[in-house]
């Protein structure tokens, strides 16, 4: 049986009080859309189509298995599903329906879905218990304990239902039922589609409607920074127990802050106070130092950062290698059992084994209009204070003189002095 999810994305998100679409916010890195398509990837479902608003049509998608529609006026949820249909003419199965506003649903309730409708369901339903106050609609059951209609919250109130059985809005449902999405009639108070009322209509009709039971968080919604916010520390708890389980020492859990696809090693150490940024690689037995950021790297085994690094551009660190307070490398190479200890600035550069990089270092990588190379050999040694103007190649075994600017190539086993001569004069008395 074919399945496919339809993802929708077109609320204006206006509580968000900003420019970027709601569903191109980042939760631990990832937008919020991406968590949902990854959550149905990751349950099987290859096929979607996202609903989204017409300024957010310029949305690429690089997918052949994913597909656009466009609501263009925002009429409900039920009227956005409807957008999807002229893109499943051929289409005959399972359907998920997600929101992209609700990232943290996950493959194996997904999975739970698609399940019930393969045993002949041919609507599901979501939700949870709460007995306390809340805003969530209801789902209403009938005599049978099957659901008979999703009440919103303003009218349960005005119903005075008391259901304790809340609506998680995620849905599967089978294809043949989408002719009934033609029945959903505008509702009177808000001139809006709602695609919960498709439950009543299905149910007058004596389809077979059933319940899953999941957890309130799955369905946490997000529609103001607060709410984002609040979605950020939970999907950090998640990557971080996880690192832990994997074997990861987080000193202080709640002061790191790692993205999505942070790889970790076994045995690594990570001090307080220390982010992730994407794409890093961290090889076991690696120790990151607190205030330290790293981002688009990877740190090979046994290497030590920090405190007060910053690694970034598509860095790699040799192993057993070491990178100390208030050093910023970017877009480099660094070979094994290099030192980088202190207060250096190191850029666009490659720099061969056990070679040691004094104090207050810079490679001056930025003519104006290019970024040059530097690239360092083996075994050599950098004085302190010393200024390395690229494109430049120096050689290994090199010894280079604190206190000094360098702009020639610099052969093996040499040692260069770049520095001005100092002069001393005896003082004047008058």
């Amino acid at each position: 049986m074919e399945i496919c999810s339809i993802i929708l994305s077109a609320g204006k998100g206006s509580r968000m009080l900003s420019s970027t679409p709601k569903p191109l916010h980042t939760i631990s890195g990832k937008t919020m859309l991406q968590w949902v398509i990854d959550a149905n990837k990751s349950a099987g479902i290859k096929k979607s189509v996202i609903i989204v608003p017409q300024e957010f049509d310029k949305l690429d998608i690089n997918n052949k298995n994913m597909f656009k529609a466009t609501q263009k006026n925002p009429l409900g949820t039920g009227d956005a599903v409807k957008k999807a249909i002229p893109l499943l003419k051929n289409f005959r199965g399972i359907i998920i329906i997600c929101f992209a506003d609700t990232p943290f649903i996950t493959s194996k309730t997904l999975k739970k879905i698609v399940k019930s409708l393969s045993n002949g369901n041919e609507l599901v339903l979501t939700g949870f218990k709460k007995n306390e106050k809340n805003k969530y609609g209801k789902i209403i059951f009938d005599s049978n304990k099957k659901p008979h209609e999703i009440l919103e919250y303003k009218d349960v109130k005005r119903n005075k239902s008391e259901s304790n059985f809340c609506n998680g809005g995620i849905m599967g449902i089978n294809s043949s039922c989408l002719k009934y999405l033609n029945k959903i009639k505008k509702n009177s108070l808000s001139g809006e589609y709602y695609l919960t009322d498709i439950v009543k209509i299905l149910s007058n009709e004596n389809k077979n409607i059933t319940f899953i039971e999941i957890d309130e968080e799955e369905i946490m919604g997000i529609n103001t920074q607060l709410d984002l916010s609040i979605a950020e520390g939970v999907s950090q708890n998640l990557i971080r127990s996880r690192a832990m389980m994997n074997g990861v020492k987080l000193i202080d859990p709640n002061s790191t802050f790692i993205n999505y696809d942070t790889k970790f090693g076994k045995d690594v150490i990570i001090h307080p106070n220390v982010v992730f940024g994407k794409n890093v690689v961290i090889d076991s037995f690696v120790e990151i130092k607190s205030f330290s950021h790293i981002e688009e790297c990877r740190i090979k085994k046994g290497s030590i950062i920090g405190p007060y690094a910053r690694i970034r551009g598509r860095t790699i660190i040799g192993e057993k290698s070491k990178v100390g307070n208030f050093v910023e490398i970017k877009k480099s190479n660094i070979s094994n059992q290099v030192k980088i200890n202190h207060l250096s600035y190191v850029g666009d550069t490659e720099i061969g084994t056990l070679t040691n990089i004094g104090a207050g270092t810079i490679t001056c990588n930025f003519d104006g209009k290019n970024k040059n190379k530097t690239k360092i050999g083996k075994n050599s040694f950098v004085g302190s204070n010393s200024t390395i103007i690229a494109p430049i190649k120096i050689g290994d075994n090199v010894t280079m003189g604190a206190g000094s600017v360098f702009n020639k190539n610099i052969p093996n086993n040499y040692l260069s002095i770049g520095r001005a001569y100092q002069i001393n004069k005896k003082n004047k008395k008058n």
